[in-house]
């Protein structure tokens, strides 16, 4: 007999595609799911996981980002913090403004981020078997730790170095109790900061937001999917040929989970090529060959097609 799980993968992976073949037959501006992403996601990446501690960092080439936790909030992870920046940068690309609404219901906006509706804190059952948390809750908890925690980009290059620090929001006003699910009087609203508003704006990376949903249960095919589109829009910029990147480098900048010896790097190399199978259903333009030590980044189109030069390199 069937498991429930294996059941529930199937559906999934039905969906999924069910959604890929979609992203592909209709333009994302005709489906009205044109947005875009901070740069600094394209940089380097967030963890993946729950992580100990209240400072991380990750490297990619002569870039740094450093991640410093609000006490008690704990570091942002997974994929909700990557969609919350997307909404960040979308929403402040279409209105130009730096304070806005997410809306007067959790119920909304977890609508707007294409996640499903579950209330909730993580808790144990009489058996002694955890219990996850539902959207409701985890989306509260990692909306505080982005806007608590301080992002720092450190760039060394050959002439010159610099540091900009990002703090992402100067303010938040979420719902109240368990989310507000049936609406509120007032909507609840962030305030993004000066510094993270600019940043966006120098260099907001196009995206298709039917690929990011469709990729929400993998952050590391978000990251994946991200990079792919903004790395296509530099070679094709740049006039570059294909580019050869050590695995090594790419664990560095994407395998925040894995160990850095070989059972790490094997284990991470095939969760890569795993989620690159998914990026390339929704993304088949994007174009990878493994090469054993290397990958081979080829030359491909954007995944969002800019009617302006509205990235930076």
């Amino acid at each position: 007999m069937p498991q429930r799980g294996h059941r529930a993968t199937k559906s999934y992976d039905a969906r999924f595609v069910e959604q890929a073949l979609a992203i592909q037959d209709v333009d994302p501006r005709d489906a009205h799911s044109l947005g875009y992403t901070a740069r600094i996601l394209t940089i380097a990446t967030l963890p993946h996981r729950a992580q100990p501690g209240d400072h991380y960092e990750r490297q990619n080439g002569g870039y740094r980002l450093i991640v410093q936790a609000m006490p008690g909030a704990g570091l942002p992870f997974g994929s909700y913090p990557r969609l919350l920046l997307s909404w960040l940068a979308t929403e402040i690309v279409r209105t130009r403004r730096r304070e806005l609404e997410l809306g007067r219901s959790m119920a909304q906006f977890l609508d707007g981020l294409g996640l499903s509706r579950s209330g909730g804190r993580a808790a144990s059952s009489p058996e002694g078997r955890a219990r996850s948390a539902g959207t409701i809750w985890r989306l509260r908890r990692q909306i505080v730790s982005l806007f608590g925690a301080r992002f720092v980009l450190h760039h060394v290059g050959n002439t010159r170095e610099g540091v900009e620090i990002l703090p992402i929001g100067d303010r938040i006003q979420l719902w109240a109790g368990e989310g507000g699910l049936s609406g509120t009087a007032f909507p609840s609203s962030v305030c993004v900061s000066e510094p993270f508003y600019e940043h966006v704006l120098r260099g907001p990376v196009p995206v298709d937001l039917r690929a990011l949903r469709a990729l929400k249960r993998s952050p590391l095919a978000l990251d994946l999917y991200t990079w792919l589109t903004h790395r296509a829009f530099v070679q094709q910029q740049g006039g570059r040929a294909a580019t050869a990147v050590p695995w090594s480098a790419l664990q560095v900048q994407f395998g925040a989970d894995y160990p850095l010896d070989s059972r790490g790097r094997a284990d991470f190399k095939k969760a890569f090529l795993l989620a690159y199978r998914r990026v390339q259903l929704v993304y088949p333009a994007a174009h990878l060959d493994d090469q054993g030590s290397t990958l081979i980044v080829r030359p491909s189109v954007p995944h969002v097609r800019a009617r302006r030069a509205a990235l930076t390199v």
